[in-house]
This record gives C-alpha cells, structure tokens and sequence, in this order.
C-alpha cells in the first residue's frame, strides 16, 4: 500500500516510477565504513538516502534481511517490499557473544531471485537490502553479487542503527532513529515464510 502511495506522490511530484529512472544518490563515504560493512559492489547508503531513493522510484526492490522475529519485535521501515532474512536465529545460546547464534538461511539467493520475478526486475536492478545495523546486509549484498546481481545497495546504517558506545543502546543512526516511517505491523505479502520442506 505504500509503494502505491509513494507511486502516486511522485507522479504528482512529476518524477517518473520507472526502475532505474531516478538517480540513486549516496551520502556514505565508503573509505569510513566498517570493514563488515564492505561489499564487492561498493554500493552504500544512509536510511535517508535509500528513503528519497524509494520515494522518487518505488519499483526499486527492498529488502529486510533481519531474522522474523527481530521485525516483528523491533518493527520494520514502511515500504519494504519483504523479510527474507540472510541468517536465521536459532535457540542455541553462545555464551561468548552473549546472544544467541544465528544459522545461514541457504535459500536466501533464491527467495530474492523469487521476488525480483515477483516485482518484474531483474538482477542488475537496484535492490537494497537493510539489517539491524548494516552487518548482515553486507553477506546479503555479498552473496547476491557472487550469484550475478549487479546493483545492490547496503544501508550501511540499518534499521536500528550503530550503537552508542558509553549507554550500549543503539541510537546513533538507523532508519528509526532518522525518523523515517516504520510500523510494526507486516503486511502479509512482505512477510517472511520459510520454504517448504521437499
């Protein structure tokens, strides 16, 4: 519904919908990133960046590479196209990380390949794809590029954002923090399901 809504506002801003027409422009200055933020692409930006993006060219393809429940607990930014998560959380706590760990979804390359037909775009369309902090959308950009796709954004920031050293709690940057538009609820057709057994 709000790729819709986003559809029309730049219609009647008079900026064409068509993928690839609007410019993606980026803020991020690659030689300050994170090394687990690096993707072969070099391709980088801000939430605010990745939202005038999506706002001027709603067919661009988002994705949330988050784990489920992360999104349904910690909320999701409004106009993604789905949750396909990259790495799955399990129940086996890892003492060393303090967290539980998390396990590779092995269907993650084709359930993005899925949607990109879903959405009538094809691999060197743009795709961005958005973690908790731009980490694991990294190994999503990366896998991705190793499978021929040529356009794939990290934001680098991520939905939560990079934490604050001296308090623990992630509040420097992020789509949330940006104030952004974001929700809690999940529409249906992004919600993630995992794939069927054979």
């Amino acid at each position: 519904m709000l790729k819709a809504m986003l559809t029309a506002g730049a219609l009647a801003l008079g900026l064409t919908a068509a993928a690839g027409a609007a410019e993606i422009r980026s803020s991020v200055d690659a030689a300050t990133l994170d090394k687990e933020k690096a993707t072969p692409l070099g391709l980088y930006l801000t939430p605010r960046d990745a939202h005038a993006a999506l706002t001027a060219d709603p067919a661009i393809v988002f994705v949330d590479v988050r784990d489920p429940i992360e999104v349904a607990f910690v909320g999701h930014p409004q106009g993604m196209d789905a949750n396909i998560p990259v790495k799955i959380a399990t129940h086996d706590f890892d003492a060393k990380k303090g967290s539980y760990a998390m396990k590779d979804n092995a269907s993650f390359v084709a359930e993005v390949e899925r949607l990109m037909a879903r959405e009538g775009r094809g691999k060197a369309d743009p795709v961005f794809v958005m973690c908790r902090s731009g980490g694991r959308a990294a190994d999503a950009a990366k896998l991705l590029a190793a499978e021929g796709f040529t356009n794939v954004w990290n934001l680098v920031e991520g939905f939560e954002g990079d934490m604050d050293k001296p308090t623990g709690q992630r509040s420097v940057n992020g789509w949330r923090n940006a104030g952004l538009p974001w929700s809690y609820k999940l529409d249906a057709s992004a919600a993630w399901q995992p794939p069927a057994a054979n």
